[in-house]
């Protein structure tokens, strides 16, 4: 049967309209299918569209940064710590630590995480997502453009307005992006991308930075910042990767650049707050900033196989350069205010900012390392690399002030088959990363300290029964700890040691049941002089001891078309000051929504509604640095995906 001239009116004009290379047969599902519970392998975190699960995030892994730690990856390859963010481009994220970071070479600690490309498939789509709902409105187009075997393009547009309903934290976003693909022969493939984030409007409540041992009032349902001060930022990031072998040869490489120009900046705060509500109301107004993110790897491994023993290994040359500006802020104090009223709408004030220092930090180094594994039997691999660091802080009329270290970095990872399904595994990591910056509170805001020497143990034991798989894993990561000292200078006050059990459950135990949970047990903990002298407690701000998630996803056997999903999310009680005398308390919130499966005129098309905070539970997010921000209200949102 011809399946052209079944095709209703509207989609053969789309399918027309894609189809300028000559492919014109309907597709499978793209944005339809796109799920995070039925596509997480474990429970350490997925991102699948806008989707996301998981015990840990781009942002946080046991504890700390793996955008700081420079781990985040696309192909295997080194991009630093360049999140591409544009969904126009990148199609989701996975986190790997344990034994599914074991297969990377050259890893840091704080876990990996693996940036995923939209692909270009062998089939014209063009998919649309509408939102409608308390904090998403807009509209998502994203194409799959194949136009020969050897090339094919994705791209796509979008925009999204993101409001914090009923608090009132508004945000535009227009994303654009392509991404073509070149498959000159089999083994070879070059992936480019280009896309730009352009966010006229990005305004948010205050954070409100707590003093004494009292958590400030509930803060009211209605927004509580300054109209005026509203972010307008345009993010750029593009890159071209790939790979091609020869024999037994494998050559790969990557360069990637991301630009953020922040034409307008504020920071609102609520800072030296009471129980009793009452604080002093600052906006920070920051100059126009740009800051520069370029990072890049070659790779050429050979691979050597000895019956069914496969060996391979690594020479591998890779770096990066970020820059950026601090200081020269016009600090604006509105007086005094009481945390939980909302505040008047202050005039904006005419300011004069001074002038402001250049942050450039430079990482480069070269390494080799080796991969063997034996079928049935087990994995190993070791890796050493030369890194070299250099950072240097421009401050106006002074001399500059350079940090420089090169050290030797070093990791080994071992993994055994003990028993059937049963595989054991146990590494060692040594790393540089670039630390984080003052937070606005701090006397030297936005300062950025020197590179940190870190360190990261693992062992643990993977376990695939039937359809299920089950990690249980224990580490333990050690790093510098940098936070506000009594003075609110943010400076290096110890060393901090996340110590902790993580354990994954996943798989489909029945029909159409998916399953993915998950806990965290862990040991935060913070040694040092200003410990021992009392300055500062032994848990560091905002890590909890326990958490845990668990997300299912039931097609219901009788209405194969329909599945409900319910997400639950357990974060126990943390430090909310660096003298440990504020205790935020735990929180557990609850997600619920199903999906509705059908067709518009033959095209696969997706109905889902899904309600956030279901109980409306009041909680408080609290930032490494002592900031608090409320989590969100119940909201309900509803998305309509179609794929022509």
């Amino acid at each position: 049967m011809d399946r052209r001239r079944s095709a209703p009116p509207l989609r053969h004009a789309l399918m027309g309209l894609l189809a300028a290379g000559g492919f014109i047969t309907p597709a499978v599902a793209q944005r339809t299918g796109e799920n995070a519970v039925t596509s997480a392998d474990d429970a350490f975190g997925t991102s699948v569209g806008n989707e996301t699960i998981g015990l840990y995030s781009t942002d946080e892994v046991r504890g700390f940064s793996p955008v700081a730690a420079g781990n985040i990856r696309i192909d295997g390859l080194y991009m630093g710590g360049i999140v591409i963010g544009n969904q126009r481009i990148q199609s989701g994220s996975t986190v790997r630590v344990g034994l599914s970071a074991q297969g990377y070479a050259f890893p840091a600690p704080t876990g990996i995480v693996e940036l995923s490309v939209r692909p270009v498939g062998t089939d014209p789509v063009l998919s649309s997502v509408l939102y409608a709902g308390q904090n998403q409105n807009g509209i998502d187009l994203d194409a799959q453009l194949p136009i020969n075997k050897q090339l094919g393009i994705a791209a796509g547009i979008s925009f999204n307005q993101y409001i914090d309903f009923p608090g009132g934290d508004q945000a535009r976003y227009l994303d654009i992006g392509i991404a073509p693909a070149w498959r000159p022969r089999e083994g070879t493939e070059v992936r480019a991308y280009f896309g730009l984030q352009d966010a006229p409007i990005d305004r948010s409540t205050p954070f409100t930075f707590v003093e004494g041992t009292e958590l400030p009032p509930h803060l009211p349902n209605r927004f509580h910042g300054q109209r005026w001060a509203a972010w307008k930022n345009r993010f750029t990031t593009m890159g071209v990767f790939g790979h091609t072998s020869f024999d037994q040869w494998r050559l790969s490489g990557g360069l990637f650049r991301h630009v953020v120009d922040s034409e307008r900046s504020y920071n609102t705060l609520y800072v030296n707050a009471h129980g009793d509500g009452s604080a002093r109301y600052i906006v920070n107004i920051h100059p126009p900033r740009l800051t520069e993110q370029n990072a890049g790897e070659i790779r050429l491994s050979r691979q050597l196989d000895e019956g069914p023993r496969h060996h391979v290994v690594h020479l591998s040359a890779r770096g990066g350069i970020r820059t950026g500006d601090f200081g020269g802020e016009a600090v604006v104090d509105f007086g005094p205010a009481i945390v939980g009223e909302v505040p008047p709408e202050f005039p904006e004030p005419d300011v004069v900012f001074g002038e402001e220092t250049n942050d450039k930090a430079r990482q480069y180094g070269g390494g080799i390392a080796y991969h063997g594994r034996w079928p049935g039997v087990g994995e190993f691999s070791v890796g050493i690399q030369k890194v070299r660091y250099k950072k240097t802080i421009s401050p106006p009329g002074e001399t500059e002030i350079v940090t420089r270290a090169e050290p030797w970095l070093w990791n080994s990872t071992l993994a055994v088959n003990v028993l059937k399904g049963v595989v054991a595994y146990a590494s060692y990591t040594k790393g540089l990363e670039d630390s984080g910056v003052a937070p606005e509170i701090a006397v030297n805001r936005s300062e950025a300290p020197p590179a940190l020497l870190t360190s990261q143990r693992d062992i643990g034991l993977r376990y695939a029964f039937g359809p299920m798989r089950l990690v249980v894993g224990a580490f333990d990561v050690r790093k510098p700890y940098f936070n506000l000292d009594p003075n609110l200078v943010y400076t290096q006050l110890g060393t901090v040691r996340h110590r902790g059990l993580e354990i994954s459950l996943s798989g489909e135990p029945v029909k159409g049941l998916s399953l993915v949970t998950g806990a965290v047990l862990m040991k935060p903990r913070v040694t040092g002089q200003a410990v021992d002298l009392g300055l500062v407690g032994k848990m560091p701000v905002g890590q909890a001891e326990r958490s845990a998630t668990a997300y299912v996803d039931y097609v219901l056997p009788f209405f194969p078309d329909l599945s409900i999903n319910l997400g639950i999310q357990h974060l126990g009680k943390r430090a909310g000051s660096v003298d440990n005398l504020l205790t935020v308390p735990g929180r557990t919130l609850v997600n619920a929504g199903g999906r509705y499966r059908f067709e518009i005129m033959k095209a696969p098309a997706s109905l889902r509604l899904q309600v956030t905070n279901l109980f409306d539970d009041y909680a408080w997010n609290v930032t490494g640095g002592g900031g608090f921000r409320r989590v969100f209200p119940r909201r309900a949102n509803l998305t309509l995906s179609v794929d022509f």
